[in-house]
């Protein structure tokens, strides 16, 4: 017999027995895999164990995520300090370098102040008087010797009558008159002329030869200048440098590469010795930055206030911004750039610690997609400026050196993205080794209903909702079983009950949250959604779309289907009727005809088609034509939800037994009449019950029939529970077809034995009758036809 359910069956249910107590979403059963699967993700430590976290919609996948995986790094250290060192020998490829957390700061900044101190150290010790007197002894020295050649080699010219000239030309010989003055070469005697010529060119010869030695002297009077003043710069870097090698030297490459520094700036001292020289202020400011940058630090990744470690998100995950970019300044209306303009990505920033992705976010961006996987496939992050592959490369564009990585990358998302994009790539699995996988729901026990009592006042306080008091949270937790769809099951889907919540405490006006506001909420959220559904109620109560919910009918049923809007579901009343004449073919699914019904709807007729013929055509064929359909619907139908409802028309049709019009059905069925489960049962249901009210008041014996197997999912709002209670409305379960059969005809269904259905006026036996005579109608004509046809 049809089971009549009682309000206290289908309104919201009324959890007892839980106390509240928050200890986040992973506690909860519904996710005990996804956190079994984090932890141990998170624990072992070799390549590949990387996480993907997959979860519904709204189910506080990545909040709660982020909050797990804050609350598992507490206890861990803060992962190293990056910095990026120019490399002296090949500027182009400058070189990371691994520093303890806090430390890269403290480098940068003692080095900066390094630099500029070494700037005023060599300003003061180049411009001091010691330095210049220095300089002015070594240049006396030098001058002091060629003066004492020249004068010597000045008397020698005197005595043989030749005088040495400083001309626009350089040092030359002349003789000289009997006044002492030089003369030309042809005032002389002819007689003494081809003496004074032999005399001048040996004074000349000599001459050169001082020449030349001033210039040797010049030469090491330069190196004993510049030995100099590598003296002086090497006390100065040496006395500057010690305490930071004593205090960083220790770190792995960083007393190499300050030793480089000490040697680049011995072997580029000129740039510091122009620097200082400089008396243009915006000048000397630019080479002091140039001389600031090359020997700086690039703090790439800071980690020093990243006490405890958190994880990294990454909200928009381009290629940039997952592996880093180099920044470019404008010198001159010319771009110009060095390490000091590398900048890092999400990857640098979780470098030995956890980066969090969005699936869907990642998925859209290829490049960043594939460059993320190839830095987890090789352990290394590499900095490629990919918008210049195809342009010319800026002069000086450094290349860096890649950065080793070790992180954990987790990322995020709907089952979708996981089913579809990602087990699709060939580099996903071996890479993303662990699932972590979200139920959408969990069963109501008392240990669950805490928890979830707990978590929703801790999102109440967060959210600043104020306190909520037990009626409402037992209220709220119904409407969790009610979003699971099922009795004894709760949605994990807790984000849609905070927007309710939030939404709730704006209607009562800033004042505590009440069940009546929680109700106007759900009442306002549905209005917002609901106008494809109130004007598909409209073609109803005008007339447009014919449906009948008081009276009987022949071959007529009202079945229920559910439409899908994204934001809003709700059900639809549809009538489905059957004509049945005397034919072989059987039933006709005039949907399937017209390519307006999908497979699983075709499965269902001709399942439907099965249980008719399992019935009466096991003594004689089947002997009748019967067409069903849905009624004015002009879009393709999906689904075996109707099953029963067309198997009702059918037998109605053929017996002649009309049908209970105050009443829809929904169900699927297999091939010995036993109902099955179907979906969207509390959608279907409410659209039968509005569709009565806006047909007229309720009479009282309305209701919708449902399978037995569905009871779980009977969970309506307050308005349906109340029909309920007062007999105003009315919701059956049945279990096989015969009862829904004995429920829309009142009727008794009919029994087979010895191969008959008795009684002769049950349905069966009215149903076995028809085909009786459709079929004793064909044989009749075929005889005929056939004595027609026949030779005379």
């Amino acid at each position: 017999m049809p089971q009549k359910k009682s309000h206290k069956e289908v309104g919201l249910p009324r959890f007892d027995g839980w106390r509240a107590r928050g200890n986040g979403l992973f506690v909860l059963s519904s996710h005990k895999r996804a956190r079994e699967a984090l932890e141990f993700g998170l624990s072992i430590k070799k390549p590949g164990f990387n996480i993907f976290v997959l979860g519904d919609d709204d189910s506080g996948r990545l909040t709660q995520t982020m909050a797990f995986l804050t609350e598992k790094l507490s206890t861990e250290r803060p992962q190293n300090d990056w910095i990026y060192l120019n490399n002296f020998q090949r500027t182009h490829r400058p070189r990371p370098y691994s520093l303890p957390p806090g430390t890269g700061r403290l480098f940068r900044d003692r080095i900066h102040a390094c630099v500029i101190t070494m700037i005023e150290a060599f300003e003061a010790a180049f411009q001091s008087e010691d330095y210049e007197g220095r300089l002015a002894t070594i240049g006396r020295e030098v001058q002091s010797t060629i003066d004492e050649e020249m004068d010597i080699l000045r008397q020698e010219a005197s005595e043989h009558g030749l005088t040495i000239l400083r001309t626009q030309e350089g040092m030359m010989v002349s003789p000289l008159n009997e006044e002492g003055e030089a003369m030309p070469l042809s005032d002389v005697p002819a007689e003494m002329r081809e003496e004074m010529t032999e005399r001048a060119n040996e004074i000349a010869e000599e001459l050169t030869a001082i020449h030349r030695r001033a210039a040797e002297q010049q030469t090491e009077a330069g190196i004993e200048v510049a030995a100099l003043d590598q003296d002086i710069a090497d006390s100065i870097i040496s006395e500057l440098l010690s305490p930071i090698i004593k205090d960083f030297g220790g770190y792995p490459g960083i007393g190499r590469w300050l030793t480089g520094l000490k040697e680049d700036i011995m072997d580029n001292l000129e740039i510091f010795q122009t620097t200082i020289a400089t008396e243009d202020d915006d000048v000397r400011e630019a080479y002091e930055e140039e001389l600031k940058r090359r020997y700086g630090v690039n703090l790439l990744v800071d980690n020093g206030d990243m006490t405890p470690p958190e994880p990294v998100l990454e909200p928009s995950p381009t290629y940039e911004n997952l592996m880093g970019y180099i920044e470019y300044r404008s010198v001159n209306g010319e771009l110009t750039t060095d390490f000091s303009m590398i900048r890092p990505g999400a990857l640098h920033r979780a470098n030995g610690g956890v980066l969090v992705l969005r699936a869907q976010e990642i998925a859209e961006q290829p490049e960043a997609w594939a460059a993320l996987k190839g830095a987890l496939r090789d352990s290394k992050i590499r900095i490629e400026e990919r918008h210049r592959q195809n342009g010319v490369r800026v002069a000086g564009s450094p290349s860096p050196k890649a950065v080793p990585l070790d992180v954990k990358v987790v990322l995020i998302g709907a089952p979708h993205w996981y089913y579809t994009f990602f087990s699709a790539d060939p580099d996903f699995a071996p890479l993303f080794k662990v699932k972590a996988d979200i139920d959408p729901d969990m069963a109501a026990t008392t240990e669950n209903l805490s928890h979830y009592a707990g978590l929703l006042r801790d999102m109440a306080k967060r959210e600043k909702l104020g306190w909520l008091s037990r009626p409402v949270l037992m209220r709220m937790l119904g409407k969790a079983a009610r979003l699971a769809d099922d009795r004894s099951r709760l949605s994990s889907r807790y984000e849609l009950l905070v927007d309710l919540m939030v939404e709730a405490r704006h209607h009562a006006k800033g004042g505590k949250i009440t069940i009546n506001a929680l109700e106007k909420s759900d009442a306002m959220r549905r209005r917002r959604n609901a106008r494809i559904e109130d004007r598909m109620m409209e073609q109803v109560t005008r007339g447009s779309v014919l449906l009948d919910v008081e009276g009987q009918e022949i071959g007529q049923v009202n079945a229920l289907t559910v439409y899908d809007t994204g934001d809003h579901s709700f059900g639809n009343v549809s009538r489905v009727t059957a004509r049945a004449s005397a034919g072989r073919t059987g039933l006709i699914n005039i949907e399937r005809q017209v390519d307006l019904g999908g497979p699983l709807q075709q499965k269902g007729a001709m399942i439907l088609h099965g249980y008719l013929t399992g019935l009466f055509a096991r003594v004689m064929p089947i002997a009748f034509n019967c067409t069903i359909t849905f009624e004015q619907s002009y879009s393709g139908v999906e689904g075996d939800s109707a099953t029963v409802a067309e198997l009702l028309a059918v037998l109605s049709e053929l017996a002649g037994c009309p049908l209970r019009q105050d009443l829809a059905i929904t169900g699927s069925m297999n091939q010995r009449g036993v109902v099955q489960p179907v979906g969207g049962i509390r959608e279907k249901v409410e659209a039968f019950y509005h569709t009565c009210l806006a047909k007229g008041p309720l009479t009282g014996k309305q209701g919708v029939v449902v399978p037995e197997a569905n009871r779980t999912n009977l969970i309506f709002d307050r308005e349906l529970e109340l029909a309920v209670s007062d007999g105003s409305f009315h919701i059956w379960t049945i279990s096989h077809v015969d009862q829904a059969l004995s429920l829309f005809t009142d009727m008794p269904v009919g029994e087979l034995k010895k191969g008959q259905y008795i009684p002769d006026s049950s349905i069966y036996g009215r149903v076995a009758a028809q085909l009786e005579e459709f079929d004793m109608i064909l044989r009749e004509r075929e005889g005929r036809l056939s004595n027609m046809n026949s030779p005379r």
